[in-house]
């Protein structure tokens, strides 16, 4: 690499089981991916978090030949950012890792908006491994809700779409509710030969997703039950960008809504259409779900904060870019 300028940007999305990071040079050309283990303070603790980042951002610079100080800013977007504690913490642990190169960081809910938005105006609803629900208006308002776990009542997520089905399959096998082919789907998926086997399943990624799956199977096939959690996963939805609406936007502004997550990627028909339709009959808005990971708009806040500005042109090859070099990767 010619010369010693600071001429790169380096954004990560920090799990709590994996870490994303993406590094660009000036141009917006992705340079760099690398998929690494889970980083979250809530995982490691402070000094687990602390290895694990400056091993990563060690990789991720070995590979693309460019030392340390050739990267011009770094933009962290944290799982488990949510108390101002979260935040003192973690920007101990980051001014440690880089005490030379300018950072700054959010929850990662606010890099998946920006990366769907480039703006970071409008709604995030994310439904994957958990659920975060983050918006923003265009004078800088910023609300949150829910995004913390089941019992503080999330309903979203692929986990507890896996716990709803799993429910609907053994209550519908013995007696307590309608019958439905999840009961013969969801023992298939998982291996087992009688529905009551599923009380035995401990739910890892692997089997969450084996689960989701067979319900979504169940939806296209038009099982009553898969369509019934499909309409209150919906409603879900709709409460939380009622709630983001009355708080954040004038009563006929339009904005963006930013669906990401594993569950909202898979496009599930049934869910989508019941949602475009519900959504178009309250409001003007634009639903979006990115072909790239969230890991995007942590570049996107990397290139802002370091100084370049953010046009269409540069966040479309930023993104067409990273789509390309994800292929590769």
């Amino acid at each position: 690499m010619a010369g010693d300028t600071r001429d790169y940007y380096l954004g990560l999305d920090i799990g709590n089981t994996k870490t994303l990071y993406a590094l660009a040079d000036r141009s917006g050309t992705i340079v760099q991916i690398l998929y690494d283990i889970g980083a979250s303070h809530e995982m490691l603790g402070q000094e687990g978090a602390r290895d694990a980042i400056t091993k990563g951002i060690r990789k991720v610079t070995e590979a693309a030949g460019i030392s340390l100080d050739m990267i011009r800013f770094i933009y962290y977007g944290a799982a488990g950012a949510d108390t101002e504690d979260d935040f003192r913490l973690l920007r101990e642990v980051y001014r440690s890792i880089t005490p030379q190169t300018p950072f700054d960081f959010e929850n990662d809910g606010f890099i998946a908006l920006k990366s769907g938005t480039i703006d970071g105006v409008g709604m995030l609803i994310t439904s994957g491994t958990s659920n975060t629900n983050f918006a923003m208006n265009a004078e800088g308002k910023i609300k949150r809700i829910g995004g913390l776990s089941f019992h503080t009542g999330d309903t979203l997520g692929a986990a507890n779409t896996a716990i709803f089905a799993c429910r609907a399959a053994i209550r519908g096998a013995d007696g307590r509710e309608e019958p439905t082919i999840l009961s013969r789907l969801l023992p298939e998926a998982l291996g087992y030969t009688e529905v009551e086997d599923i009380q035995n399943v401990f739910l890892t990624p692997e089997n969450i997703q084996k689960v989701v799956e067979a319900f979504f199977r169940a939806g296209k096939l038009g099982d009553g039950k898969a369509l019934e959690i499909t309409w209150m996963l919906v409603k879900e939805v709709l409460h939380i960008v009622q709630e983001f609406h009355h708080a954040l936007f004038a009563s006929q502004q339009r904005f963006k809504l930013v669906l990401e997550g594993s569950v909202f990627k898979q496009r599930y028909q049934p869910f989508t259409n019941m949602l475009e339709l519900a959504l178009h009959q309250r409001y003007d808005a634009e639903i979006i779900v990115p072909e790239w990971d969230p890991v995007v708009g942590a570049l996107f806040h990397a290139f802002e904060k370091g100084g370049i500005k953010l046009t269409g042109e540069l966040a479309g090859r930023i993104t067409s870019s990273y789509i390309k070099k994800r292929v590769e990767a």
